[in-house]
């Protein structure tokens, strides 16, 4: 989650229950987003240890579908039914509404991935969380700090998108645990083997260290950081690509209109650190290619970076090196102030820290992405190096989105990462972003122009 986290503690692994406060200590954001970890990773586990992978309620006296029921197929539209369906234990909750007008889908019907097949196909969900911070949702900002204040806390929503996937004859059994058995292992070899990432802190190799730090420390940064490593364009190490930001990526100025290549934004910043330089590395963002990065996670190709060119501080206005309308995956280019659109800052372009010793190895595309090379490693900058590591067997696939974080701290003069037992870093798989699935229905062609539902749901009995 792209926020201003000092660190991210919850590990499953420890079997902390809760975190407790001691009179008189500092209290950390990292400990107040452990406790809501423990919290929600209990009630979740105990949920779908209750009810299964997937489950809706269901009253025996009420005639309607319930929570996701898929109805009314016309060829090339369904609804679905309101209500509540927990998917490994998260709650989903449905007002009632149809394939296209979904929430979160930000579907396009003149897009051919969009629209539903002619043949056989299981619709099922897809459930995942999403941080949402002021820029997002305003309404979540005190104006009482000032209308160009602070922000405070950050939330987490869950979103769920309903989608779609071709089938052939008798693919399944069509129940609703072989369905979801089949839908998660077919998901899943398009991801295997995961891409794992090991992080550290090298050694410097001069005199140039300041005096105050260990002699054997690597991190040699002014400040502690959470550096975000980023999979930007998905694939094998042959395609994929990577950005990082020392910031965790929470660094995000929301955009008040677009003119061709020229940005302008609410603000520049709060200061030189939070700020944009000439020869940053940006993205749009925005609500809808947030919740398309999900569907769009194996395409041949990811939203462009870009590179400013100009800044015009008195405009609070930035000239980017491309128009952002010809980006093809994401045609809106920030224009639609419904769906909050903003840039978000990363850190291996020309400016910045990114240019000091130690410094990033050279973007691809113009200087806005990383290749992912496996088996060696990778400078970010200040002594922080990262190793994408190389699977003897068959290649690693890397999805879009894919990240780890890593904690630098200059007391110690090193990474917070997890070592083996012969006490070099460990490969880790990703710290996110997590996708639930849960199978909804199958849609098979009857006769010239009907089609037949079965229901692949889970009810849950109310008892009275």
């Amino acid at each position: 989650m792209h926020a201003d986290f000092s660190r991210v503690t919850f590990d499953p692994a420890r079997r902390f229950s809760a975190v407790l406060s001691q009179q008189g200590r500092v209290q950390l954001d990292s400990e107040i987003n452990e406790q809501s970890a423990i919290l929600l990773h209990y009630l979740r586990t105990l949920a779908a240890d209750l009810l299964g992978p997937a489950a809706y309620p269901s009253d025996a006296d009420d005639e309607t579908l319930g929570g996701f029921g898929v109805d009314a197929f016309d060829g090339e539209n369904f609804t679905l039914a309101p209500g509540r369906m927990y998917v490994d234990g998260i709650l989903c909750e449905c007002d009632g509404t149809d394939y296209w007008k979904q929430p979160d889908g930000h579907l396009d019907p003149g897009r051919e991935g969009d629209r539903l097949p002619n043949g056989p196909f299981l619709v099922y969900l897809r459930v995942w969380e999403r941080l949402v911070t002021a820029v997002e949702a305003p309404g979540i900002r005190e104006v009482a700090l000032g209308l160009n204040g602070p922000d405070t806390a950050a939330r987490t929503r869950v979103v769920w998108q309903v989608c779609w996937m071709p089938l052939e004859a008798h693919a399944f059994h069509p129940d609703m645990r072989s369905a979801t058995r089949y839908l998660r292992e077919r998901l899943g070899r398009m991801y295997k083997p995961r891409g794992l990432l090991a992080a550290r802190a090298r050694r410097p190799e001069d005199d140039s260290v300041p005096c105050d730090l260990s002699p054997s420390s690597g991190y040699r940064g002014p400040e502690n950081q959470l550096y975000r490593v980023e999979v930007h364009q998905a694939g094998t190490a042959e395609t994929a690509t990577f950005k990082w930001s020392r910031e965790n990526g929470s660094v995000v100025l929301p955009i008040r209109s677009v003119s061709g290549p020229s940005v302008e934004l609410e603000t520049l910043g709060r200061d030189d650190k939070l700020g944009l330089e000439i020869g940053d590395v940006v993205e749009i963002i925005d609500d809808a290619s947030v919740c398309r990065a999900a569907t769009d996670d194996l395409a041949e190709r990811s939203p462009r970076l870009y590179t400013i060119k100009e800044i015009d501080h008195a405009g609070c206005r930035v000239l980017l090196d491309a128009v952002p309308a010809d980006d093809p995956h994401h045609p809106t280019g920030g224009r639609v102030p419904e769906h909050h659109p903003y840039l978000r800052r990363w850190d291996h372009g020309a400016a910045g820290w990114g240019s000091r010793d130690g410094g990033s190895a050279e973007p691809l595309d113009g200087g806005r992405s990383l290749p992912v090379s496996e088996g060696e490693w990778l400078p970010l900058e200040d002594g922080i190096e990262v190793r994408f590591e190389r699977s003897d067997s068959e290649p690693r696939t890397y999805r879009r989105g894919d990240h780890w974080v890593i904690p630098a701290r200059v007391l110690t003069g090193d990474v917070e990462w997890p070592t083996s037992r012969s006490g070099r870093p460990a490969s880790r798989t990703p710290h996110g972003i997590d996708y639930r699935y849960a199978a909804l229905a199958l849609l098979q062609p009857y006769g010239d122009s009907d089609y037949r539902m079965v229901d692949l749901r889970v009810p849950i009995p109310q008892r009275r």
